[in-house]
């Protein structure tokens, strides 16, 4: 039965996991984008956080059954909480002009996007006709998983979106995630302490998140995952340094193992701060509306399938070639660098619909615009594509 579960767990959480950051995405500004977007990372941490502490303090219980049983009893809470709020959320507005609902999508953009000091709703107004015009030309074009494929530009697409869900893969967070509790044993520590330890490296990692959420948007997606990747690098170096001469040697350093646990606490820090928020945010706002479901669906691919990949054998290679395991997260975590640095646009402070232009598509709001002043004799008018 705990099988049986975890695979309908898994289909939701994967399901989750794609549609949240599409749904922000949408339904966000473009100077609040970051921000929202970034609360998925954050509840996902906070989530994490709060299972290590019902884990820590379940591990106290003098009735066995309850000690696995609660935690797992507890999960069903949140679960409930989030299906109730889904009364109360609204559509996303892009989704409903893709579907030719204009009505219903402008009355969900003035009811997401009012700003007390705009009482005439004059923003939302400009942010809807331009969202309308572009969304009405991505209609006609091709979408769903064969014309991500088929389409240079989609595939441009497609591949920054998957590439920084892996590349967030590639600094092992999850295997020191995942096994932490054995990690933190061959670091000396013993019973509940590294239960407690997980729970601490979790609430390190939400409170980055919250602080990422809140920056994103003012020191844009670029800044963020080089920081990010930086950090983690360095992290992961002295980990292996400090695991390979003092920790894992027939006669341990309680120092270096003291700065070896600084170093996982340094690294999610990094992860939580500058990659958690950052690569959900790119990886959904990247697409155009006709493909953006589909794109999130195969970043989401991504994260899980590389996830399966480095952490299915983590208990093994922990076991057997204990600190050069990391070598390779070290290692793939400098190629992730070198590939941000040189591949990836800046997205922060434009909307949606303006990133087309980073891939040689038209931005009709552009055409639009220009025609306009034209008209009113103010240019002489030539239409331009990108």
């Amino acid at each position: 039965m705990l099988i049986v579960v975890r695979i309908l767990q898994g289909c939701g959480l994967g399901a989750l996991a794609t549609l949240t950051p599409v749904y922000l995405v949408e339904a966000s500004t473009k100077e609040k984008r970051g921000m929202l977007t970034g609360l998925h990372g954050f509840f996902l941490v906070s989530g994490y956080n709060i299972s290590a502490w019902v884990g820590y303090g379940a591990f106290f219980s003098k009735n066995l059954t309850f000690g696995w049983r609660g935690p797992i009893a507890f999960t069903c809470i949140p679960c409930l909480m989030l299906a109730i709020g889904c009364i109360w959320i609204p559509e996303s507005p892009r989704y409903l002009l893709m579907k030719d609902r204009s009505d219903e999508a402008w009355r969900n953009v003035q009811r997401l996007h009012h700003d007390p000091a705009d009482p005439t709703d004059s923003a939302a107004h400009e942010e809807f006709a331009q969202m309308r015009a572009q969304i009405a030309f991505e209609r006609t074009q091709p979408s769903g998983y064969w014309a991500i494929l088929t389409t240079k530009s989609y595939r441009k697409r497609a591949f920054l979106s998957c590439f920084v869900q892996l590349a967030a893969n590639n600094t092992g967070g999850l295997v020191i995630n995942y096994y932490s509790v054995i990690i933190y044993g061959y670091l000396g520590l013993a019973g509940s302490m590294p239960l407690l330890m997980y729970a601490i490296y979790t609430l390190i990692g939400a409170l980055g998140n919250l602080c990422g959420l809140l920056t994103v948007d003012k020191t844009g997606r670029r800044f963020a995952l080089l920081t990010g990747f930086t950090g983690c690098l360095v992290a992961l170096i002295i980990e292996i340094a400090m695991l390979a001469e003092y920790v894992l040697v027939p006669v341990p350093d309680l120092a270096g193992a003291k700065v070896a646990i600084f170093a996982i606490m340094f690294f999610v820090f990094f992860y939580g701060f500058f990659i958690d928020a950052a690569s959900f945010i790119y990886s959904s706002e990247i697409y155009p509306t006709n493909i953006r479901a589909s794109g999130m669906a195969l970043a989401t691919f991504t994260y899980f399938a590389a996830c399966i990949t480095y952490v299915t054998p983590g208990a093994v290679a922990v076991a057997t070639i204990e600190w050069r395991y990391f070598i390779i997260f070290a290692c793939l975590t400098l190629v992730s660098i070198v590939v941000i640095y040189f591949f990836y646009p800046e997205t922060n402070q434009k909307s949606l619909e303006e990133l087309a232009a980073y891939f040689g598509e038209t931005v009709v709001d552009d055409t639009f615009e220009k025609a306009e002043e034209r008209e009113k004799g103010a240019v002489e008018y030539t239409e331009t594509v990108g």
